[in-house]
């Protein structure tokens, strides 16, 4: 089936589910998750896989592979509850260490939906070659940086007292101070409710495109460039 959207009983479920986050309540409303989350959200994933393959034809596009499941990892979180009050898509190379490498992403919740490019786990290789090609040819990273401002946001975790050189241009330097990086944009949850979101995100994947290419043309060093 096509994608069609979520609803207001998408959004009404996690509402209920984060304040009533216990397996008793998620056996007793199953039929719901299954429904109005999972159903629209493999939808979703099939919608986007062409768009994803691509970018990228070594990625994971299998809708059942791509949509997280909604048990979250209690083990080393200090929060214990057992659910995520959010739908969780990713698009990446199964073959690689999750978090670590570069990927796509979208995440849909009671508020907003969400989606980017990027990864959350520190990778000090990657990013040291990719802060040496940013020094020695500023030119490609910064046009595509600058194509991606006003509608992306840059996120990640940065060093404070890493040196950043002075000829660089501005627009990279808070890409190049950056642990691990990724490029959102945000849409309020009434953009989920319509099937034009899969063509939004896929959009939004395709000028985020360029900018996944050239971190994968980055061969990961273990030693920082100076």
């Amino acid at each position: 089936m096509s994608f069609q959207g979520y609803s207001e009983d998408t959004r009404a479920f996690f509402m209920a589910l984060r304040f009533n986050n216990n397996r008793e309540f998620f056996a007793q409303n199953r039929d719901w998750y299954l429904r109005d989350v999972r159903a629209p959200s493999l939808d979703l994933a099939q919608a986007l896989c062409g768009v994803i393959e691509r970018i990228d034809p070594e990625m994971e596009t299998r809708p059942q592979r791509v949509l997280a499941r909604i048990n979250r990892d209690t083990r080393f979180s200090r929060d214990k509850s057992p659910y995520r009050d959010h739908v969780w898509l990713s698009f990446r190379r199964p073959c690689e260490e999750k978090g670590k490498t570069p990927g796509f992403y979208l995440e849909i919740g009671a508020e907003d939906v969400s989606f980017g490019m990027g990864f959350y786990a520190l990778n000090r290789p990657l990013m040291n070659a990719l802060r040496r090609r940013m020094r020695l040819a500023p030119e490609e990273p910064a046009a595509i940086c600058a194509a991606l401002a006003g509608e992306f946001t840059l996120y990640g975790e940065a060093y404070r007292r890493l040196a950043v050189p002075e000829e660089l241009p501005k627009i990279l330097r808070p890409l190049y101070v950056r642990k691990a990086f990724y490029f959102e944009k945000t849409l309020p949850f009434s953009h989920a409710k319509s099937p034009a979101l899969a063509r939004e995100i896929g959009e939004g994947f395709l000028r985020l495109a360029p900018l996944y290419a050239y971190v994968r043309a980055c061969p990961p060093e273990e030693e920082d460039f100076q």
